[in-house]
C-alpha cells in the first residue's frame, strides 16, 4: 500500500487485491475519493504540452512518423489499416503486441485522433525526439525504479480521465519469437482501464519482409484494430487479460492467414536470421540496453525463453 497526499490530506491507493476486499459500497466510495486524487494530482512523467499543444500537432507528427516509417522499411511501403468501426468515441487505451522499433511510429498516421504514447525513458534521445511531438508518458524500465513506474501509471490514469487516449505496449518489449503470438504480460494495463474507466482497444500489426537483402527490410505494414475490451469497476483483472489476449491472439492469426501461410518446406532459415538483423540494427539505432529489454518480459526466466533464446540476441 503506497501513502499519497491529495489536498494535504493523505490517500491510501489500495493494490488489486485489496481492492478485492471491499465490499460494493466501499469500493464505489474508493473510487470517487481516487478519481479526485488523481485529478488533483501534477504530472510527473508526462512531457510539456502533451495534452494542450500535442493534439494541435498532429498533422505534423503524422508527416514526421510517415518519414520515419520510410526509414526503417523501405521508401514504398505500404501502410494499411482496418478495424476503424472498433474504435469506441471518447478516451481509449490503446494496447498493441510489440514487434520492434516500427511499432513506434507506423501507427501515427494511421490513428484517426491524437494519441500519447507510453515510451521507456532510456532510450536514445534522437528517438525521443522524434516522437516527442505526439506526446509521451515516459517509464524507466530500471528495476529500482518502481516508483517512477508507478508515477507514470498515475500519469495515464489522469490523462485518461482528461479525455486523452494512449498507445502502450503490454508485453513490455519486443517479441522476437518465430512461434509466439504474444509474449506473457502483466494486467496493470487493465488495472489504469479500471481506473480511468475507458475501454481497451486491442492493436495487432502484421509485417511483410524482403528477404532478399543481407537484412531483411519491411514492405508492407498491415494494422488492425479489434473489438475494445471493457473493465468494469468489479471486475476480475485476470480473467479481462485472457479476454485480451484471446483477440490480440486471434488478430494476429489472422492477419498472418491474409498475408498468406509459408509450406513447411519453403521457410527459408536465412529470412529469420535477416529478420533478427534488422533488428539488432533497430536496436542499436534506438540505443536500447537488450538486458533492461529482457528483463522486461513477464516470466522470462521460464523454459520458454530458456531454451529458445528469444529476445536474447548476440549483439
Amino acid at each position: 500500500m503506497n501513502r499519497l497526499k491529495s489536498n494535504e490530506q493523505s490517500f491510501s491507493i489500495l493494490s488489486p487485491a485489496e481492492e478485492l476486499r471491499l465490499s460494493p459500497s466501499e469500493l464505489d466510495a474508493y473510487y470517487d475519493r481516487f478519481q479526485e486524487y488523481i485529478m488533483a494530482r501534477r504530472l510527473t512523467n508526462t512531457t510539456p504540452g502533451a495534452l494542450t499543444i500535442a493534439p494541435k500537432l498532429k498533422g505534423i507528427t503524422d508527416r514526421i512518423a510517415v518519414k520515419v516509417t520510410k526509414v526503417l522499411c523501405r521508401s514504398d511501403v505500404e501502410v494499411m489499416a482496418d478495424g476503424y468501426e472498433n474504435i469506441p468515441a471518447g478516451a481509449v487505451l490503446f494496447a498493441h503486441t510489440h514487434q520492434g522499433i516500427l511499432d513506434n511510429f507506423a501507427w501515427i498516421p494511421k490513428m484517426p485522433r491524437h494519441c500519447l504514447i507510453l515510451h521507456g525513458a532510456d532510450v536514445r534521445k534522437a528517438l525521443l525526439l522524434a516522437q516527442l511531438n505526439t506526446g509521451l508518458i515516459l517509464v524507466s524500465k530500471a528495476q529500482d525504479k518502481g516508483e517512477n513506474r508507478r508515477n507514470a501509471k498515475l500519469d495515464m490514469i489522469q490523462i485518461l480521465r482528461k479525455g486523452h487516449s494512449i498507445m502502450y505496449y503490454p508485453e513490455g518489449t519486443w517479441n522476437l519469437s518465430p512461434n509466439k503470438l504474444h509474449l506473457p504480460m502483466r494486467y496493470g494495463f487493465l488495472d489504469i482501464a479500471q481506473k480511468a474507466e475507458v475501454p481497451v482497444v486491442p492493436v495487432v500489426s502484421e509485417f511483410t519482409y524482403d528477404a532478399s537483402q543481407e537484412r531483411e527490410r519491411i514492405t508492407k505494414v498491415h494494422i488492425r484494430f479489434g473489438r475494445a475490451v471493457t473493465v468494469g469497476r468489479t471486475d476480475e483483472l485476470k480473467a479481462k487479460l485472457a479476454e485480451y489476449e484471446e483477440r490480440i491472439s486471434t488478430l494476429r492469426w489472422e492477419l498472418i492467414e491474409e498475408k498468406g501461410i509459408y509450406p513447411r518446406d519453403s521457410v527459408s532459415d536465412q529470412e529469420y536470421v535477416n529478420y533478427l538483423k534488422g533488428n539488432i540494427y533497430n536496436l542499436k539505432l534506438g540505443k536500447i540496453d537488450l538486458d533492461k529489454e529482457r528483463a522486461g518480459i513477464y516470466g522470462y526466466e521460464d523454459d520458454f525463453y530458456r531454451f529458445h533464446h528469444i529476445n536474447d540476441l548476440p549483439l
